[in-house]
């Protein structure tokens, strides 16, 4: 038996199983950490690749097709391809997509795990819009011939009708409203007439929300407008159902969004005889749906995600 301190030799003799031990700890730490970034990554592009396919399904069934059969699980496929479509149902106007994926574990394997299932829920659903982007400043008239004819036909009538943009409202919507041409001021600011044109040709790229009162724009129904930009193109109008007041301190009730396509116009000459012709069209858009007490069916469905797993808002 030897006395005294241990040795040099004894010492090395500890550590190294020390080091062992320690390695394997650090080892199994990376592990866990890189296998685990890549679940997260892989959680977060099956959500992206569910929302495509819930609102794909959405609108399918906007536009009076069966979603779940058609596109549900191609949109899925398409944004994730190791991606497996497990359910996807329709309740009312909610959808559901389930969806899961396996991933494979490279490093996770020498602590007996070699692959996690991830599974999703995604909800959408559809119904009248109550919110969107992109409107033209051409405000229609609910009450006028035009969007009658388009109401009672279950927007279904091809005609092109001619609404009228003068410098007073009709008086089918309310009061006449002298000085305003029937063009919202969607910001409420002191807008210019650029910035007007600018919303003609792009659409305003702000959230229009409906129902809800807007103040009116007294700028000219014009050819500075540049409407020869968009004749032959689908675009969104807000509709109004009451105006009042006068030049910029008109006021315009918005009730819903329509769809349309422009087939001419007229913005010179005598300001009675200033006019669009227009064709009504069905649109579906993503943005606000289904919520909006008083809203309009102008023949334009919102789409839009409205829960995941068990945190649903689809009332």
């Amino acid at each position: 038996m030897r006395d005294g301190p241990p040795t040099t030799r004894d010492e090395k003799g500890s550590v190294v199983p020390l080091v062992a031990i320690m390695a394997t700890v650090l080892f199994g730490m990376a592990a866990i950490v890189i296998d685990a970034g890549e679940v997260w990554a892989a959680r977060r592009q099956l959500i992206t690749a569910g929302d495509a396919a819930a609102l794909a399904a959405a609108q399918e069934y906007a536009i009076g097709g069966s979603g779940c059969s058609t596109v549900a699980g191609d949109y899925l496929g398409d944004n994730y391809t190791a991606a497996s479509l497990d359910t996807c149902s329709i309740v009312g106007e909610r959808i559901q997509v389930s969806a899961s994926v396996v991933v494979a574990h490279n490093f996770a394997q020498i602590l007996g795990r070699t692959e996690t299932t991830i599974d999703v829920d995604v909800f959408a659903r559809y119904g009248v819009a109550t919110s969107g982007s992109g409107l033209r400043p051409f405000a229609i008239c609910a009450e006028s011939i035009g969007f009658t004819a388009w109401q009672s036909s279950y927007h279904s009538t091809s005609q092109v009708f001619r609404i009228m943009y003068t410098k007073d409202s009709p008086a089918s919507c309310g009061s006449y409203v002298p000085g305003n041409w029937g063009i919202i001021d969607f910001d409420g600011g002191s807008n210019s007439n650029s910035e007007t044109r600018e919303w003609v040709e792009n659409g305003y790229p702000g959230e229009v929300t409906v129902p809800g009162a807007y103040e009116g724009d007294p700028g000219a129904f014009s050819n500075s407008l540049n409407i020869d930009t968009i004749v032959g193109e689908e675009i969104l109008l807000p509709v109004y159902d009451f105006a009042s007041g006068s030049g910029a301190n008109a006021t315009f009730e918005l009730v819903g969004i329509v769809g349309v396509i422009i087939h001419g116009y007229k913005a010179n000459g005598a300001q009675a005889s200033r006019y669009l012709d227009i064709q009504f069209v069905t649109k579906v858009l993503s943005g606000g749906c289904c919520d909006g007490a008083g809203a309009v069916d102008a023949g334009v469905m919102g789409i839009e995600i409205c829960g995941y797993e068990s945190l649903v808002d689809c009332s």
